[in-house]
């Protein structure tokens, strides 16, 4: 019998040809100290080892429930269907991708920071990667922002959060389904924010590191993000739909202004001195979709602030994106 302060709390796991490393994801969240705990696994329809190493959990401490999807869903759609098949009665969820780990006491320290303030819809911490723990900026004589500070901090740089490693409140997150938005690429990072944006909402932060991040060649992160730079273009997104809330209008403007050089003249980098026709050629195509896709004169703007930026008379971007 569990207690009201240990309520349940799923996590849940998509998996596409995950035979490399989904193990590891696996013994993570049956050694977990946290009692009141559900593992659900949604399989892509993976075509490699995976079915099998699921199959020999199926009797584990920590129960694991799974499904296996048809055929091949695109992955924030993955994502979603994970939630719609997994969420079940928890009150608390978070995903572990099946290239990740986070240490024993990582559910429950969470929760028990959640559980601690009713007004936090999420849970953040320390990541921990291959090259070491991240350093995220945040207060370590604080464990609770409101959320609109939260969201100022992350926009002026002087924060970071680590979205695949999120606890969320399940109540807050029943907002909005779909859960993610499936037209970006950093959809976690974007059901944060929303979430944080919404009146009285505040951020739990615990200044340790609860999940680990596997850096691997055949990884999102590598094979998308480090290749197209899909970071600019969700981080565009982001800023028009949650900076207005939490910065001035001239701070909006300003904010606004130096990103579009910045990004612009990324997209030139790319384009003429990368020789990565590839990435040019994607943001363009999405930033038309989106009506904003740069002009002559936006480009021929991005080059006068290289130049300016170059003999000292203005400021390089150096908040996130940066690639």
């Amino acid at each position: 019998m569990h207690s009201p302060a240990q309520p349940p709390v799923g996590v849940i796991t998509p998996v596409y040809n995950g035979a490399r490393f989904i193990a590891d994801a696996l013994d993570a969240v049956q050694a977990q100290t946290y009692p009141n705990l559900t593992h659900f696994v949604l399989d892509n329809a993976s075509t490699d080892a995976t079915p099998q190493i699921l199959a020999a959990y199926e009797a584990s401490r920590v129960p694991l429930m799974q499904h296996r999807n048809a055929e091949l869903l695109p992955i924030a759609e993955n994502w979603n269907a994970a939630v719609q098949h997994g969420l079940g009665g928890a009150v608390y969820f978070r995903f572990l991708c099946a290239d990740d780990t986070l240490p024993p006491d990582a559910i429950e320290k969470m929760v028990a920071l959640a559980e601690a303030d009713p007004a936090v819809s999420v849970v953040a911490c320390q990541r921990s990667t291959d090259a070491g723990v991240e350093s995220l900026g945040w207060d370590p004589a604080r464990v609770v922002y409101d959320g609109k500070e939260a969201l100022r901090s992350c926009f002026l740089g002087d924060t970071g959060l680590a979205p695949p490693h999120f606890l969320y409140r399940s109540r807050a997150a029943a907002t909005r389904q779909p859960f993610f938005d499936e037209s970006i690429l950093a959809f976690d990072t974007d059901a944060g924010f929303r979430l944080l944006a919404e009146p009285g909402a505040k951020l739990g932060f615990v200044h340790e590191p609860l999940g680990h991040t596997t850096r691997h060649d055949s990884s999102v992160t590598e094979r998308e993000v480090h290749v197209k730079h899909t970071d600019f273009l969700d981080w565009y997104v982001l800023v028009q739909r949650y900076a207005a809330g939490v910065l001035s209008g001239e701070e909006m403007a300003d904010y606004m202004r130096a990103f579009r050089r910045h990004y612009f003249g990324r997209m030139l980098a790319w384009r003429f001195a990368d020789r990565n026709a590839l990435a040019y050629d994607w943001h363009i195509q999405e930033l038309q979709a989106r009506g904003a896709v740069p002009t002559l004169g936006d480009f021929g703007d991005a080059l006068l602030d290289y130049g300016l930026r170059k003999i000292g008379m203005r400021t390089r971007w150096d908040h996130y994106p940066q690639g």
